[in-house]
């Protein structure tokens, strides 16, 4: 059988750069066959598998062969380069909640590669077919991106993907910031897919125990190398590069202490409790919908408490409603003991003692303003204009930007997803806050950046005695940092208790369910 992907010492070479971004890669690919690229940001991995369909930027100069059902990708013109994208080989790209235009439905948006490649026929009928394939209902067509959840949002970017039936889908780390649950779920809709069409697929993720659930074999790539190639049993349980090994490791396992980077905290008083807390929103239609119920929670002093579940449980309606950003329907949020306050005088002197790190810190930052602005404007919104030059660099330095002068003048576009993260975390610093509330601080950072962020948060408590709330769909990340886990199910806390007696003893079902679903390197490397 003939591959349908042949890459052959391939190498990238951006703009006037004396070095290859990638180099000597070779690769192939038949059908119902499913590969695995892995490797940290920065590695390769993505430049290599736009190459495919020359979708990289035109300071790029790629050389090798790309060969696509036996034809050089790098030397077809654009009419036959238009005509082999969707229909030969297609991309669900990273990122589904910025790859779908917000102001067109669902169903045009899976309908236009169809249109756009002469497709016939009723083309509602192929949408609702298509939804089914990815387990949609059809009624979903007529909804806009922003009324999906980030699951659903992937499983139509999957649609899109497979709208012209390709024989080649490539996917850039579909389930990155997807809770676990969703991110099974996905992962097995692609690996039905594969053998229900006999599709290839091309899988790229940073995180290993994603793809060894999914891939037939890994490519290890490492500075713009393969550094190891093979069936993934073997690349898992006998990996013979450094990299492989680390990449191996890299991502935790619950219950194993190699992982525990805290021995915990001892507690103080409770700081910033939830009493009975009730939220309940009234949709359009006039449904009522109670996202929060009757919750209970404590973060005490020097403590870190991870609150854990899938996405809609009600985590970030709490979070908003414990920042004071909501207004509970029922129940009391209590801050030193006080209860919260309500007037917008008030509220700003508290949001200063409880600050918020969002989970993505492209869409927190604004890619106008410098790093110095970024960082500054808290204290400009709190008038404090003592020394901010000087609060600024301290900031920048707690969250380990060093030296911090260096960042001051950078655009968010010019720093690396991780010190991205650093800045946002900064801006929260420069107040100088008793809590920090962390949603999702480490779901789309690579394992090295990942535990970085991680020993960041550890550290800040041990020098500035801060209490964090970690919201996160990620257990791994609990039995990495946490103190206590608080396990959120349906608006309602079901499971509360130290790391280990939540993880390594869970008594609810959906705890249980939640790490069942956890993906595991299981064949790890002793």
């Amino acid at each position: 059988m003939s591959p349908i992907l042949r890459l052959r010492d391939v190498s990238i070479t951006y703009g006037g750069a004396s070095e290859p971004a990638v180099s000597g890669v070779d690769l192939s690919l038949e059908p119902g066959e499913t590969l695995g690229l892995a490797g940290e940001s920065g590695c390769g991995k993505t430049s290599v598998a736009m190459s495919v369909l020359r979708l990289l930027p035109r300071t790029a100069r790629v050389e090798g062969e790309v060969l696509l059902d036996g034809e050089d990708v790098r030397e077809m013109s654009f009419g036959r380069l238009r005509a082999v994208r969707w229909a030969g080989a297609s991309v669900v790209f990273q990122g589904a909640m910025h790859a779908l235009n917000p102001v067109r439905t669902i169903g045009e948006q899976i309908a236009e590669p169809i249109r756009l490649h002469g497709g016939k026929g009723d083309l509602k009928a192929k949408v609702a077919e298509l939804l089914a394939q990815v387990e949609l209902p059809a009624d979903r067509a007529g909804a806009y991106p922003h009324e999906l959840s980030g699951g659903q949002k992937q499983r139509v970017m999957i649609a899109m993907a497979l709208a012209c039936e390709p024989r080649l889908v490539i996917a850039d780390e579909p389930t990155t910031a997807l809770d676990v649950v969703v991110q099974a779920q996905v992962l097995e809709l692609l690996k039905r897919l594969v053998a229900e069409r006999g599709i290839a697929l091309v899988m790229i993720s940073h995180d290993l125990s994603v793809l060894s659930a999914t891939c037939d074999r890994l490519a290890v790539m490492y500075r713009g190398e393969v550094v190891e190639h093979g069936p993934t049993e073997q690349v898992m349980t006998r990996p013979q590069h450094e990299h492989s090994k680390a990449l191996a490791e890299a991502f935790p396992t619950v219950g194993d202490q190699r992982f525990r980077l805290t021995e915990g905290g001892s507690a103080g008083a409770p700081l910033l409790s939830a009493s009975g807390v009730e939220v309940t929103f009234r949709s359009r239609s006039g449904k009522v919908v109670r996202a929060v119920r009757g919750v209970d929670l404590e973060v005490g002093g020097n403590e870190i408490v991870a609150l854990v579940g899938q996405s809609g449980s009600g985590k970030t309606t709490l979070a908003r409603t414990l920042l004071g950003l909501q207004r509970p329907t029922g129940g009391e949020v209590r801050f030193g003991g006080a209860a919260l306050p309500t007037g917008s005088s008030a509220l700003r002197d508290y949001r200063r003692k409880v600050q918020l790190v969002l989970q993505d810190p492209t869409g927190a930052l604004n890619p106008r303003h410098t790093v110095y602005e970024a960082v500054a404007e808290g204290l400009r919104i709190h008038g404090i204009t003592d020394d901010e030059p000087g609060r600024v660099v301290a900031a920048l330095e707690a969250a380990e930007l060093r030296p911090a002068e260096e960042f001051l003048s950078r655009f968010p576009q010019e720093l690396s997803g991780g010190q991205r993260q650093r800045v946002v975390i900064a801006g929260a610093l420069v107040l100088e806050p008793e809590v920090l509330i962390a949603d999702e601080p480490v779901a789309s950072l690579d394992a090295t950046v990942r535990g970085e962020i991680l020993s960041l948060l550890l550290g800040l408590r041990v020098e500035r005695g801060l209490s964090t709330l970690v919201i996160t769909h990620d257990l791994g990340l609990a039995w990495n940092i946490a103190d206590r886990v608080a396990v959120m199910y349906r608006g309602e806390i079901v499971e509360l208790g130290t790391v280990e007696q939540v993880l390594l003893d869970p008594q609810h079902d959906y705890t249980r369910t939640l790490l069942a679903a956890v993906p595991s390197t299981s064949r790890r490397v002793a």
